[in-house]
């Protein structure tokens, strides 16, 4: 949702040092993005609308084993897939630290990258 409502700078940057990205949204995040358009007010389930849309047409999306917590389901994917993760959840985002995945974030509207030693 954030990606929706806010311009991120940067990105052609982190492209040009780690190389081209390829954006997955999981299964689960667009069920927490359509339970988020159901229930919340207008000005955020229009956000959360217009985030499904752009997932469905601009990004890959992949089936997640159903866990819960969601974060396990996650960090399990990322770490047998080998590949980074991006949140704005700071428990997961310790989590994927912890686990030595690389984790891209946001600070005022530029991106972080944590835990970028092993790439």
């Amino acid at each position: 949702m954030v990606l929706v409502s806010n311009r991120i700078s940067q990105l052609d940057s982190i492209e040009s040092e780690l190389g081209r990205l390829q954006f997955l949204v999981p299964d689960i995040v667009l069920d927490e993005l359509k339970h988020i358009q159901d229930v919340a007010g207008p000005k955020r389930s229009m956000i959360a609308r217009t985030a499904i849309k752009i997932a469905h047409s601009k990004f890959e999306l992949v089936k997640f084993r159903r866990s819960h917590p969601v974060d396990d389901a996650i960090v399990d994917y990322v770490r047998t897939n080998k590949c980074a993760a991006a949140t704005l959840d700071k428990d997961l985002k310790r989590k994927l630290i912890q686990t030595g995945i690389l984790v891209f974030t946001l600070s005022k509207n530029r991106i972080i990258v944590a835990n970028n030693i092993q790439y």
